[in-house]
């Protein structure tokens, strides 16, 4: 089974990980260093982030299907079961 974490690597190679692993044996890793794309990144104010969260939650419902059940997650899946099943040979 393969894990994927999150880690640190100094500059002198020694390694610290971000998040808590349970392993049960000694185990094997690749690591693959990422470029610190974050690092640059202005960090935002709590103003800021208040601000960035509302524009986003104007978004949020904007969108309507017209089907008053568009959400149901239900519907959904059987929609998506039929549509599966159809074989489409007109096509």
């Amino acid at each position: 089974m393969l894990t994927t974490i999150e880690a640190e690597v100094d500059t002198d190679g020694s390694v610290r990980l971000l998040e808590p692993i349970k392993i049960k044996k000694k185990s094997r890793a690749i690591l693959t260093l990422l470029d610190d794309e974050n690092s640059n990144r202005k960090q935002m104010s709590e103003e800021e982030a208040r601000l960035a969260e509302a524009r986003f939650a104007r978004w949020i419902g904007s969108a309507k299907s017209g089907n008053p059940c568009s959400a149901d997650n239900e519907q959904i899946d059987e929609d998506l079961a039929l549509e599966y099943g159809a074989r489409h040979d007109d096509e």
